[in-house]
């Protein structure tokens, strides 16, 4: 059986913009999770009371199954950040594989199609592991890396 075939359509987003998505949920996602986190701390002040005191009077039965909701909310919080982690190492491992071509010994952008230059000559900073594939064969010959200020990077 053969791999399907997707037509190109003009609405397809590109690498670039799908990455950028990507973040933008894990980040709506992690705003969402603190409110539940935070709703769930709200209630457990509710209910052990501003002095600590109980103001509901609940029996064992009652705070046992209590603490057994907020584990469970908990435990669900806790592997939702679990998912959202490995999501966002995916995100960074597309980032890394698309983000370093060799342009005269410099990263290239991929969202914006031309060079940055930074401290290391890199468009992005999200990963570590960026390796610069050839020395620079500009004109002037310098093999600089872009660390002089003969001008052929700018």
């Amino acid at each position: 059986m053969s791999m399907p075939i997707i037509p190109k359509q003009p609405h397809r987003p590109d690498l670039c913009k799908v990455t950028i998505d990507l973040m933008e949920s894990i980040a709506l996602e992690e705003i969402a999770l603190s409110h539940l986190v935070n709703a769930e701390a709200e209630k457990i002040q509710a209910f052990v009371g501003k002095h600590l005191n109980f103001p509901t009077c609940p029996n064992t039965g009652e705070i046992i199954t209590f603490n057994k909701s907020v584990n469970r909310m908990i435990d669900s919080v806790l592997m939702k950040e679990f998912l959202l982690l490995r999501k966002l190492e995916t995100t960074m491992e597309i980032i890394d594989l698309k983000h370093c071509h060799s342009h005269c010994d410099k990263c290239y952008d991929p969202c914006h199609d031309h060079k940055h230059h930074h401290d290391c000559g890199c468009a992005f900073e999200f990963g570590t592991d960026h390796k610069h594939e050839k020395e620079c064969d500009c004109e002037c010959d310098c093999h600089c890396e872009g660390d002089c200020d003969c001008g052929c990077h700018d």
